[in-house]
Order: C-alpha cells, then sequence, then structure tokens
C-alpha cells in the first residue's frame, strides 16, 4: 500500500500577521455597514425630514427596521455563515446592501426608507456581529477577545472619521448626493475586504489558527480534521440550560441601556446645557469606543469573560452615578458620556466572549445569532421605554438609576450563568 507524503508545501502554515489583517478587514466592514447606515445615517434624519416634510417620529422607524431586520436575518446567518463568508454569495450580498443604501437618494416617502432600511439590517447579519465575532473564533485560538475587541475599535474609529465628511456634504452638497457619497465610501470599505482578505476559517487559506504553530502540529494532522475537532455545546444542548436562558435576559437587559448616546443630546438640553455639550457627549462615547473594546477584549483573554462582564458593569455604573451626582457640571457630563460607552464593549466584545466560555466553539454561530436576535428586537424598542421612564419621572435622574439598576442584572446574569455551567460541568 503506497504512503502518502505530506509535502510542506501541503501543510498549514502559520497565520502570524494575516490574522491581524483579517481583523483589521472585519472591522472595515463592519464600519461599511453598521456604522455608515446606522451611526452616520443619523446625519440625515433632520435634513431629510426637513426637505420632504416628513415627522420625526415616522421617520425614526427607519433605525427600527433596521434592527427588526438583523434579528431577522441572524437566523439565516448561523446556518449559511460557512457556505457564505468568504465566498461570492458574501459578495452580492454586500451589493445588494450598498444599492439599497445609494437607492435611498432618490426616495419621496417614509415608507421606502424603511423598507430599505429592512433590507440593510438583513444584510448587516452577514456583515457585522455575530459573522465578525464567529469569523475571528476561527482564526483565533488565543488572544480572541483582543482581536474582537479591536475589530469593533477599527469599526469606531472609521465611523468617527466618516461622520463629519458625510455631515459636510449634506451640507454643501445636500442629502441626496449624500447618500451616494455613502454607498461609495460603504463599498470601498467592505468589497475589497470580503473579496481578498477576509474568509471564514483559515484553513480556506491552508494557515492555523492565530496561537498555533507549524511545529505544534503533527503531520497527519489535516486540516479537515482540525476543523472536526472543535469542542462546546450544540445550539439544541445549550438552548436547554439555564445559562443560555440567563444569556438571552443579559443582552436583552443591556441592548435597552445601550440607546444612551441617542439621549445625549435630549439630556443636555433638559438640564440646560448649550446644545454644543450634548454633541460632545456624543464624541466622547464614541471616541472612548475606539479603545475600550480592545482593552474589553483583553481583559476577557486575561480575567475571563465572566469576570470581565462583571467588572465593565460596574465601570457603567459608576459612569451614570456621575451623572447623578455632577450632572450640573458640562465637564464631569463629557467624562461621564465617555465612559458610559463601556455598555456598547460589553455588548460587542464581552458577550461572544462570555458565550464562547459557556458553550465553547463548536455550534457558536448559531448560538450566538439567536441570543442576538433576541436582543436586538429588545433593543428596537430601547429608546421607547428610556422616555417613558424619562416621561413618567420628568427627570433624566431617574433613567439613570433605572439603567443602573439594569447593569446590577446584568452583572447578577453573567455571574449565575457561569455558576450554572459549572454546576452542569460537575
Amino acid at each position: 500500500m503506497a504512503q502518502i507524503v505530506s509535502t510542506e508545501k501541503d501543510r498549514p502554515h502559520e497565520s502570524g500577521a494575516f490574522a491581524w489583517f483579517v481583523v483589521i478587514a472585519l472591522g472595515l466592514m463592519s464600519a461599511g455597514t453598521t456604522g455608515t447606515y446606522s451611526i452616520v445615517a443619523g446625519s440625515f434624519v433632520a435634513p431629510v425630514c426637513e426637505d420632504l416634510g416628513f415627522d420625526y417620529t415616522s421617520f425614526s422607524f427607519y433605525f427600527t427596521a433596521i434592527l427588526l431586520g438583523l434579528a431577522l436575518g441572524l437566523p439565516l446567518l448561523s446556518r449559511f455563515i460557512p457556505k457564505v463568508i468568504g465566498k461570492p454569495w458574501h459578495i452580492g450580498i454586500e451589493l445588494v446592501l450598498i444599492a439599497a443604501g445609494a437607492a435611498m437618494a432618490f426616495y419621496t416617502e417614509v415608507w421606502m426608507f424603511i423598507a430599505s432600511a429592512a433590507v440593510i439590517g438583513i444584510c448587516f447579519s452577514f456583515t457585522t456581529g455575530v459573522c465578525m465575532s464567529d469569523v475571528i473564533d476561527q482564526w483565533f485560538s488565543k488572544s480572541s477577545g483582543l482581536a474582537i475587541g479591536l475589530a469593533w475599535g477599527v469599526n469606531s474609529l472609521c465611523t468617527l472619521l466618516l461622520s463629519p465628511v458625510v455631515t459636510l456634504v449634506i451640507e454643501q452638497q445636500g442629502w441626496r448626493v449624500g447618500f451616494i457619497v455613502l454607498a461609495a465610501v460603504s463599498a470601498a470599505m467592505i468589497l475589497p475586504a470580503s473579496a481578498f482578505i477576509i474568509r471564514f476559517k483559515p484553513s480556506d487559506r491552508n494557515m492555523l489558527p492565530y496561537g498555533e504553530t507549524a511545529a505544534e502540529t503533527s503531520e497527519d494532522n489535516s486540516l479537515e480534521k482540525q476543523d472536526d475537532v472543535l469542542t462546546g455545546m450544540t445550539l439544541r444542548d445549550a438552548a436547554k440550560t439555564p445559562s443560555f436562558i440567563l444569556c438571552v435576559l443579559l443582552l436583552c437587559v443591556a441592548q435597552l441601556t445601550c440607546c444612551m448616546n441617542q439621549l445625549f443630546p435630549t439630556y443636555a438640553s433638559e438640564v440646560g446645557f448649550n446644545p454644543i455639550v450634548g454633541s460632545l457627549m456624543v464624541s466622547a462615547a464614541s471616541l472612548s469606543d475606539i479603545f475600550l473594546n480592545p482593552f474589553v477584549g483583553k481583559t476577557c483573554d486575561k480575567l475571563g469573560a465572566i469576570k470581565a462582564t462583571v467588572t465593565w458593569t460596574a465601570v457603567s455604573i459608576s459612569s451614570f452615578l456621575l451623572l447623578i451626582i455632577g450632572g450640573n457640571s458640562e465637564t464631569v457630563s463629557i467624562i461621564a458620556a465617555g465612559v458610559n460607552d463601556v455598555m456598547f464593549a460589553i455588548v460587542g466584545t464581552a458577550m461572544p466572549m462570555l458565550l464562547l466560555s459557556l458553550f465553547g466553539s463548536k455550534d457558536f454561530g448559531r448560538i450566538y445569532s439567536i441570543v442576538c436576535s433576541a436582543g436586538y428586537i429588545v433593543g428596537a424598542f430601547g429608546m421607547p421605554v428610556m422616555m417613558k421612564v424619562y416621561g413618567m419621572a420628568g427627570s433624566f435622574q431617574r433613567v439613570f438609576i433605572f439603567c443602573i439598576v439594569c447593569n446590577l442584572m446584568i452583572a447578577a446574569f453573567a455571574i449565575i450563568s457561569g455558576l450554572f455551567n459549572k454546576a452542569a460541568a460537575k
């Protein structure tokens, strides 16, 4: 019987620096989708409504439709992610997203924008969040928390730089030209990254996950065999555990408090600050996001996801205490807004690490997608909930207290989910 000898060319190579290029590419893909059509899109609300005579409340359903579309698309992603990411289908989905975004330059009715938002939201599921975390989990056997945080940091940096540019275009050329420019920038960020760099797993490029070396990999351990040894629970088994339910509740509660950036301008107006203070609070949060995500990810790698989640939730609580105690100071409010962004980092970076620690990598994409679907549905109504609390209390102080209670629940859910997981392992 002839023996098949593996040549040096056939053996998988160490991914090294290329794994970090994948991380940057994922960050660009996310920035070119959620960054542009969710965050930067906020710059279009006032000019579109003023030009076409829309009611602000009606047009705000654009953002609700995006989140609901995303929640609808995630279950589809969980089934097809290995067959889509890094394949021609992925480029096709991104082209649909770009077309739906560019088409808004020609709309005249509110329902048209909402329809585009729903399509964009479905496409989001294949370009950010769950997709990004699942790909990084495949590419990194160590430092995955830092990698996820860095990808979100790239997203935040690009969004921060792009926002004033798009605002300037709208002011000088009008919002219709602004949407065309937005679509062009989106295409420039996501299409090259998807076509030339991003692949679902390192074996697609004959590479090993970051942290594994060729010397540590035996000659007969083929790439196909490596792909089959992922450990963890299936979605069906995970969904039966109390830890899974607690993680769903954790993300739902966290998504409620993640709308604070949108509320800061209203808060600044309510306490009598100059309107520029409200925008500076939003800018402080966006700037902090660049650094907080990698830092939170690194903390997850060092302390473990549960301890890191609890620790950073305590930091989030401190930001609300600052707003309550020092809310009369413009400087304190701006600093507190920057610190408050930590909840975005918990949702984007700590949450996938928490799920990986509890349920493993075997069915991570499907588990994360179902958890996120529930979270996004609740998050779509975060603004109305917060405004309802404000309307009932007549003060943002009660809103901040409500958020502190939510943060305490988040920490409790994280701790108890870990305890249940340890009990099940015995």
